[in-house]
C-alpha cells in the first residue's frame, strides 16, 4: 500500500507511480487523435486558469524564496518552518562516496530516463 502524503515517500511508491504513468502513456498515446476540445469551452478555460494560477504561484515563490513559501504554507496549505518539520530528526547527510543504485535501476526497468 502506498504511504500517506505526510510521510516520507518510499522508493516503492515512486516506482509504482512511474509504472502507472508508463501504462497510461502507452495505452492512451492515441487518445488525442479521438478527442476534440471545444475552443473556449470548459476544459480549455479550466486549463488556462490552472496554468495562470500555477505561474502566479511560481512568481510569488520566486519573489519570496522557497523556504518562506514553504513556511507560509503556499503548497497544499501545509507549512513547515525552516528549522524543523515532520521527520527532520531522521534526515542524515549523505557521506562522500554514498551510492544507491536502486532508483536508477527502477527507472531503467520502468523505461524512464533519469533526465525526465
Amino acid at each position: 500500500m502506498p504511504t500517506e502524503a505526510i510521510h516520507t515517500p518510499l522508493v516503492a511508491d515512486r516506482f509504482l507511480a512511474i509504472k502507472s504513468a508508463r501504462y497510461i502513456f502507452n495505452n492512451a498515446r492515441h487518445l488525442g487523435e479521438e478527442i476534440y476540445f471545444r475552443p473556449g469551452g470548459r476544459i480549455q478555460e479550466r486549463a488556462r486558469r490552472v496554468l495562470r494560477e500555477a505561474v502566479d504561484l511560481l512568481r510569488r515563490v520566486e519573489r519570496e524564496g522557497l523556504m518562506e513559501a514553504i513556511s507560509r504554507g503556499m503548497f497544499a496549505s501545509i507549512s513547515r518552518s525552516p528549522e524543523g518539520g515532520r521527520g527532520r530528526d531522521g534526515v542524515l547527510e549523505k557521506e562522500d562516496g554514498y551510492c544507491n543504485p536502486f532508483p536508477d535501476l527502477m527507472r531503467k526497468g520502468a523505461g524512464v530516463h533519469a533526465d525526465g
